[in-house]
């Protein structure tokens, strides 16, 4: 029994290893920003773009500097067609990379680029909570189409570089409920909760299949990938400027699913939103005056 401290630095050394070695993701999702349009009454509307990013970090390997990225934009409109009900639609766009190892013995990727393209269409109920609307819920459901694709250059077993292709459709389901508090011009607070079912389809790829099966991608295609994507969203408008507003968020991802895949798990966006009629009812205001 004295002697098992022996093993103790073995099994140290054998957990180092296992943590050092190399494995690069192939994401194969990121998050959109959420469209959470606040609503009390027929007629209004929103037209917004994001800059959205996502939490990344540069690598150095041979002394040779990898930049990684996670960013794109997120252009949002919905309009408010009853005193209660609205409908939407979005498209997402990302240029992401991420690194791998350039130690030989590793044998993984150097360098991945992705593209990731969406749209979405949905239709919304929302409904004050209070006679003077300060409060407001709502949910949405709707559909996306897009596709995301990303090519993989590295090295293969005999330390011979190689270049790698994936590609694959999306479709997209989700349901999106929403809580927001706000004053009557100048802010607004939302906490949204989305559930997104991602089906992934016509894939085409020149991995051979024991890299499908070690980047878990062999079965993408045979259930959807579920999400639960939780966001905060705030908004901040002028006072002389009323169909104009500053919107910020920050959202995560989990995969709710059995089967894993990877895919990133954070997204922060800002950008500006426009009520247009607001602001045209304003600027015409100006100008009579």
């Amino acid at each position: 029994m004295k002697q098992h401290w022996l093993y103790y630095p073995a099994i140290v050394c054998s957990a180092a290893v296992l943590m050092s070695s190399c494995y690069t993701p192939r994401y194969v999702y990121s998050p959109a920003a959420h469209n959470v349009p606040v609503f009390t009454q027929k007629g209004e509307t929103k037209l917004a773009a994001n800059y959205s990013v996502n939490l990344n970090d540069n690598t150095v390997k041979e002394n040779v500097p990898t930049k990684q990225k996670a960013r794109g934009y997120d252009l949002q409109s919905a309009v408010a067609v009853t005193n209660h009900w609205a409908i939407q639609g979005n498209f997402y766009h990302r240029k992401e990379r991420n690194a791998g190892d350039f130690d030989n013995n590793l044998k993984d990727s150097v360098v991945i680029n992705y593209t990731r393209n969406l749209g979405e269409v949905g239709i919304g109920y929302f409904h004050g909570l209070a006679q003077n609307q300060l409060a407001v819920a709502q949910i949405f459901v709707g559909m996306g189409w897009g596709k995301f694709s990303f090519t993989d250059n590295g090295r293969d077993q005999n330390n011979v570089y190689r270049s790698r292709y994936f590609s694959s459709g999306v479709t997209k389901v989700f349901i999106q409920p929403s809580f927001t508090i706000r004053s009557r011009h100048q802010f607004a607070a939302s906490l949204s909760s989305r559930v997104s079912f991602i089906w992934f389809h016509h894939i085409q790829t020149d991995y051979n299949a024991a890299e499908m099966s070690n980047y878990n991608l062999d079965s993408l295609n045979y259930s959807p990938r579920v999400f639960w994507e939780p966001a905060t969203v705030y908004r901040f408008g002028f006072r002389k400027l009323p169909g104009m507003q500053l919107e910020f968020q920050a959202g995560l991802a989990f995969l709710a699913s059995a089967r894993f895949v990877d895919a990133r798990a954070f997204n922060f966006s800002g950008g500006l939103l426009f009520d247009l009629p607001k602001l045209f009812a304003n600027n015409h205001h100006s100008s009579k005056n």
